[in-house]
């Protein structure tokens, strides 16, 4: 099946002939919160704390010597640590559930909630600067970049004030005031609404304004991804998305069957994508695409393999499907994701159709370093060349990738001329990029499936099981990948030696 360009359809569905999307948000709340010392114990020359959710914890994020992390998926907490030591910096109760990884510039900390919000909060003090009900559910991670925040959100999710979106009271268990029932999204002086399901919006950094938003398929995988003047995002449905960071401009817009979200180097984007037809078991590839108009650069090769991970047959009857479902029903979400989220689009491009497996997926996608890439497609470790695609070297993980659900390792991390790795299996663990030689393995004391971060000489991880899990490596060379996809602006592309 080849990518279709579909940069004219996109502008049009964004152009006067149809409705825009809601542009009044209600405001959410935080409060102050306690942590009972006891969730805080030494490990090693580090720690970890067992927060009170036991719910799986994204990425953290550490930015000026502090940790920033989601109380996790059932959770309607979010925290600031002391990076040295654990110590409780501050803590919130929100006012709705699943914090997401966290993104910090500029003084201010960023997080999506799944249930509905957006929050800014000062970063030293944890008071909210700014927090837009958006709609329920957010499946993606927030992007900061030239004090803008970016994100995308469900334009039926019940997030809109006086645009009546309805939303079935879905968000009512979640705690939430109820948006406006049974009035669908109001069309402006009799314009049609876009066929599509989701908006993507920039705002301002400090005050929350919205600056610009623009219809799009179905939710952002991952994150948006920002990258000099543009801005990239893969949706679950597979197509790669870029715009003006500035104006919101369409520049291009490719259905791609892409599954992860894009890595930007020189001019050239590097991604997976489904490489198989539809019908049979799911296959994945690489690809490698101009970054102007995203058509494949020739001469690529592309390690097309089976791949189980996004596979919705093996996903479906996966024990991480089954948390899933536990997860989501915990959150109000009784039969998985709502209509709302267009877990459709998703189930079909990368085998995932709950709130939570939406909102954790961080896909095969690449990290970017001294000329070469590395990712993580399902149960391996994969070093290729950027020109031509080949296969520089790879190293097994053990376990079972089928029945586990989902991908055995997360996205790797390069910090201090090493690549980190976290598994499933509970470890992270420390390799030569030239070789792949294993140089160490840090027990982590849970199950991971997120994004280890690097700073300080210091490992950071959430766990499945709910901790949040300081490493010390002791090495303080080992530094320079703070939050997820390496900054706020995710780019994952390591330029320091």
């Amino acid at each position: 099946e080849k990518s279709l360009d579909v940069t004219a359809e996109v502008e049009k569905y964004n152009s006067d002939e149809f409705s825009t999307p809601p542009s009044e948000f209600r405001k959410g709340h935080v409060k102050p919160r306690k942590l009972d010392p006891k969730a805080f114990a030494k490990k090693g020359a580090g720690f970890s704390i067992t927060l009170p959710s036991g719910a799986p914890i994204p990425t953290p994020a550490i930015y000026k010597g502090k940790v920033y992390v989601s109380g996790g998926f059932h959770s309607k907490e979010f925290y600031c640590f002391h990076a040295k030591t654990g110590q409780l910096v501050w803590a919130l109760d929100l006012d709705d559930d699943g914090p997401s990884a966290a993104v910090c510039e500029d003084g201010v900390t960023v997080f999506n909630t799944e249930s509905c919000t957006i929050f800014a909060v000062d970063s030293e003090t944890g008071e909210q600067l700014w927090s837009h009900w958006l709609g329920d559910p957010l499946t993606s991670t927030p992007t900061i970049s030239g004090g803008k925040v970016f994100t995308s959100y469900p334009a039926n999710g019940g997030g809109g004030i006086q645009q009546g979106i309805n939303n079935q009271g879905a968000n009512v268990q979640q705690g939430n005031p109820a948006a406006p029932v049974g009035k669908p999204l109001k069309p402006q002086a009799g314009k049609p609404t876009p066929p599509y399901t989701h908006v993507l919006a920039a705002f301002d950094l400090k005050s929350g304004k919205i600056l610009w938003q623009r219809w799009i398929d179905s939710d952002v995988m991952s994150a948006p991804i920002a990258v000099g003047k543009e801005l990239y995002a893969t949706s679950f449905s597979g197509v790669i998305y870029k715009f003006d960071q500035t104006t919101g401009k369409i520049l291009s817009a490719t259905k791609s069957r892409a599954t992860s979200a894009p890595v930007v180097v020189n001019g050239e984007v590097f991604l997976t994508q489904r490489g198989d037809s539809g019908h049979g078991p799911a296959k994945e590839r690489h690809a490698k695409l101009q970054a102007g108009n995203f058509a494949d650069v020739g001469g690529f090769g592309g390690n097309e393999r089976l791949a189980a991970y996004i596979d919705p047959k093996v996903q479906g009857e996966s024990l991480l499907a089954k948390k899933g479902l536990q997860l989501d029903a915990g959150n109000g979400f009784a039969g998985g994701a709502p209509a709302a989220a267009n877990p459709t689009a998703a189930n079909g491009n990368i085998g995932q159709m709950n709130v939570s497996t939406m909102q954790a997926f961080q896909g095969s996608r690449f990290a970017n370093y001294q000329g070469r890439n590395f990712n993580c497609p399902g149960d391996e470790i994969l070093c290729t060349n950027p020109v031509d695609g080949t296969k520089i070297w790879s190293v097994k993980i053990k376990g079972d990738l089928k029945k586990e659900g989902g991908f055995l390792a997360a996205p790797p991390v390069v910090a201090g001329g090493q690549l980190f790795v976290a598994t499933l299996a509970g470890e992270v663990l420390q390799l030569d990029p030239k070789t792949g030689k294993i140089n160490a393995r840090f027990q982590a004391g849970g199950p991971i499936r997120s994004q280890p971060v690097v700073e300080g000489g210091r490992i950071f991880v959430g766990t499945q099981n709910g901790k949040v899990v300081c490493l010390n490596t002791q090495n303080s060379k080992y530094t320079g990948w703070p939050m997820w996809g390496k900054n706020a602006a995710h780019t994952a592309v390591q330029n320091s030696k």
